[in-house]
């Protein structure tokens, strides 16, 4: 090859490099996301309460979002507003429609309104549980549940001989954890779809479990040595394990186990982090975190996933872009703190303070 011959392959290489080069320069970059303080709502020592007749016609339209921390516990706006914040005399249970607080021996349970006035009376002993528009209670022994109308009528009781160690439910029903290890699902009228034992370790118990919204699918974290996370399907006569995994450590508590609002993703908690699995490709992504995850909730309008853990007095608040891509954190020191996410950004309330930030990306 002569010198010319060179010479031209070196200017159509170098041609064809600056093109490349200028396509490449002149995409957008990835765009970070930056946090603002919009504004903050301190709660004081003392119960307070607003006229709900002046602060419906002054707000219509708003949405109400429960919240409870250690003392406290109540509803706010998404302008920032208490509606109202009490303290929290033993124990707490609050959805986006109604709430309740508890004494441990209570005989008799009253189920409230936002506007505090009664929904209906649970007349019987146990420990309410509330989910959207669901009520539930668990009766002494802790080895039974049992759901309840809006009315305060018995809708349906499942009972066991061992207790109940995990417990959620959807509008597609619910599931129930077991000591023994047995995971238990059952329709909306609390017929037994599926009940079985995914077995694999030396002490069977569940740990967590979660029902979808959207799909027949049911998960759970089952065991200690050799714990395992199980991905069921299920329908009327039959379910099906579609995926599961053994995991390297044993978590050795009660922990989260959520199915993403589109039933795409399933996380849930093991030792170290956030296990993610992609309900459609089953497949699944780790993600190391430090502490307890006592909350997991979902920025549609982001496009984000946060997720709230703490370990001894420190919270830590994590951002997942597409579900498992985590885009960065922060942390606070409190001995109690929540998250909750709006239109246009989220809460974080932590001790007797609630703070709204936006989210913008540059």
């Amino acid at each position: 090859m002569n010198y010319r011959e060179k010479l031209r392959y070196f200017v159509l290489f170098g041609i064809l490099f600056l093109i490349i080069y200028l396509f490449v320069a002149t995409k957008p970059l990835h765009k970070e996301f930056f946090l603002q303080t919009e504004n903050s709502i301190h709660l004081t020592n003392e119960d307070k309460n607003i006229n709900m007749t002046d602060f419906a016609s002054q707000n219509e339209g708003e949405n109400f979002y429960p919240f409870r921390l250690k003392e406290f516990a109540g509803y706010f706006t998404e302008s920032g507003k208490i509606i109202f914040a009490k303290k929290i005399p033993y124990k707490a249970t609050l959805t986006d429609s109604f709430w309740t607080f508890y004494e441990n021996n209570s005989e008799s349970i009253e189920i409230k309104n936002v506007d505090e006035t009664v929904l209906t009376t649970i007349n019987a002993e146990g420990f309410p549980f509330l989910q959207k528009d669901r009520i539930y209670l668990l009766p002494p022994g802790g080895n039974s549940i049992c759901e309840y109308t809006v009315s305060g009528a018995r809708k349906w009781i499942y009972e066991s001989y061992v207790p109940i160690t995990a417990f959620n439910s959807s509008q597609k029903g619910a599931v129930i954890g077991f000591a023994d290890g047995a995971f238990v699902c059952l329709a909306p009228d609390g017929k037994e779809l599926f009940a079985f034992y995914p077995g694999g370790s030396s002490n069977e118990i569940i740990l967590g479990a979660a029902i979808s919204e959207t799909e027949n699918l049911a998960a759970c974290l089952s065991g200690i040595n050799k714990q395992r996370f199980v991905l069921t399907s299920f329908d009327d006569s039959k379910h099906k394990v579609v995926f599961h995994e053994y995991l390297r450590s044993d978590l050795r508590q009660r922990c989260i186990v959520k199915f993403s609002k589109n039933s795409n993703y399933v996380y849930f908690q093991y030792d170290g982090g956030l296990g993610i699995v992609d309900c459609k490709k089953l497949k699944s992504t780790h993600i190391a975190l430090k502490g307890t995850i006592t909350q997991i909730e979902e920025l549609e309008a982001q496009n984000l996933t946060l997720v709230l853990a703490h370990k001894n007095n420190r919270y830590f608040v994590y951002m997942l872009e597409n579900a498992n891509n985590l885009m960065g954190s922060f942390s606070f020191e409190a001995n109690s703190a929540f998250i909750t996410p709006t239109p246009s950004g989220f809460f974080v309330g932590h001790d007797t303070k609630i703070s709204k930030f936006n989210i913008d990306r540059k």
